[in-house]
């Protein structure tokens, strides 16, 4: 499909007017030290991760999953509190410390039998740093195959994981490009759309996606105009 002039021009003014409300966002947050909130990057969105913090944002990509980042967030900082926040560590842990660990994230049993899978299925393609070297396309499809990872949790961890140029579509993102009278019938337009009016770039499309949570979680859509 491809959209006309006028409206890729609107969505990267969307783009622009965000960043001019709420600037970097630094998505996607890692843990600096084991029990304590994840860091946001702001000014360093696109980057490199290590192995390790390409892990975290995974396993936090699965763990807000229906609940909010916060609740998540918790998650994650009991998981490193008790040096647990790593592939094999995920893969061969006690099933039930990994279940209790997660529980402010809601779905925990569910959760916790879904991020064992995970962790077995990338010690099994090679780690992370094999994952690396696969095409986008061909790493999302692997992605989808696995258990518990759909579209948009697929896309997040390309995005932020693996620094690849796509774009993440969630549910505030569906409910803003509907609001301002943008494409948004189904998840592939609204990827296509962005894909088509903004240059190819994760630290570009990630930020995006964050600064349209953002608009959310701050209450500010109430009022949000173009």
């Amino acid at each position: 499909m491809i959209f006309d002039s006028k409206t890729k021009q609107k969505v990267r003014k969307l783009n622009h007017t965000l960043y001019m409300i709420y600037g970097s966002q630094g998505w996607w947050p890692t843990t600096r030290e084991p029990g304590e909130k994840p860091v946001y990057y702001p000014g360093r969105e696109g980057r490199i991760v290590s192995y390790h913090e390409a892990f975290e944002i995974i396993t936090g990509s699965v763990l807000t999953q229906n609940t909010s980042w916060s609740n998540a967030e918790k998650a994650i900082m009991n998981l490193s509190g008790l040096n647990m926040l790593g592939i094999k560590k995920i893969a061969k842990g006690d099933d039930g410390l990994l279940a209790s660990a997660i529980i402010p994230a809601r779905y925990y049993n569910q959760k916790s039998a879904r991020l064992k899978q995970i962790a077995e299925n990338i010690i099994k393609e090679g780690g992370i740093k094999t994952l690396r070297s696969f095409p986008t396309e061909t790493l999302r499809k692997l992605l989808l195959s696995w258990t518990g990872i759909g579209q948009e949790t697929a896309d997040s961890i390309l995005c932020y994981a693996f620094s690849r140029d796509i774009f993440v579509v969630d549910t505030y993102t569906r409910r803003l490009f509907h609001k301002l009278n943008l494409p948004s019938g189904t998840y592939e337009e609204i990827q296509n759309l962005v894909h088509q009016s903004i240059k190819a770039s994760p630290a570009e499309y990630g930020d995006f996606h964050a600064r349209i949570v953002k608009l959310y979680s701050t209450g500010d859509v109430k009022t949000f105009s173009l």
